[in-house]
């Protein structure tokens, strides 16, 4: 079984390779009409951004800003049912010995 496992393994060395040779194609050949449609063209005037950076800028602030807020309110929400919880917790702990004692 052994022997069957290596020889597998030394025809894949032997045969991988010769098939990556095969699998690559020739590279293509350019006629003088595409190497021409592919080179460099000259542009008239300058080139600008057409994108306003300060509605962006904005947005960006306001998303932040919007995101910070409800973060602090998620964290009031959760301290005020935990401090809430407390309470509930520290009434019941003051009940109990008064249960015991009687």
């Amino acid at each position: 079984m052994k022997t069957i496992h290596a020889l597998a393994l030394a025809a894949f060395m032997v045969l991988a390779p010769l098939a990556t040779a095969f699998a690559q194609e020739e590279p293509r050949r350019e006629t003088a009409a595409e190497s021409r449609a592919t080179s460099f063209q000259a542009v008239e005037g300058p080139s600008t951004e057409d994108v306003p950076g300060g509605p962006l800028l904005v947005g960006a602030y306001g998303t932040i800003l919007v995101l910070v807020l409800t973060y602090v309110a998620w964290l009031g929400r959760l301290q005020s049912t935990t401090a809430r919880d407390l309470d509930r917790l520290q009434k019941a702990l003051d009940r109990a010995p008064a249960a015991k004692a009687e």
